[in-house]
């Protein structure tokens, strides 16, 4: 699961690990000069622990609805051996939300900070 944070550093599309949502796509259809696209770039993805905690710490250019939650559902996966470091590749590249993990709980995850 630590090693696997790295598959997801780069650019990629991340249809993926976005949360399904019909009305966001007619929404963004219907605004003027808006590119509807969930390609993403990914600065930095890790694994650490401290103590009893994992923690995962994510950079990247922006993020879909659900992303990390969804990342973080994958790697769990993972880290129980139910999916290996072909299968998460499979799974970036199929472009398909059925394809990843569940959403993680809502639940310790927070938002550090935003740059610009």
């Amino acid at each position: 699961m630590i090693a696997a944070a790295g598959v997801v550093v780069g650019e990629h599309d991340f249809t993926s690990f976005a949360a399904v949502d019909p009305e966001r796509v007619e929404r963004m259809a219907d605004a003027d000069n808006v590119q509807t696209t969930n390609v993403r770039t990914i600065y930095s993805s890790s694994w650490t622990r401290e103590g009893e905690e994992l923690i995962y710490t994510v950079r990247g250019s922006g993020f879909l609805h659900h992303m990390v939650r969804n990342l973080v559902g994958t790697f769990l996966l993972m880290g129980k051996g139910t999916v290996n470091m072909e299968g998460l590749r499979r799974i970036l590249e199929a472009r398909e939300r059925t394809a990843a993990g569940p959403t993680a709980p809502a639940s310790g995850l927070y938002l550090v900070g935003v740059e610009y």
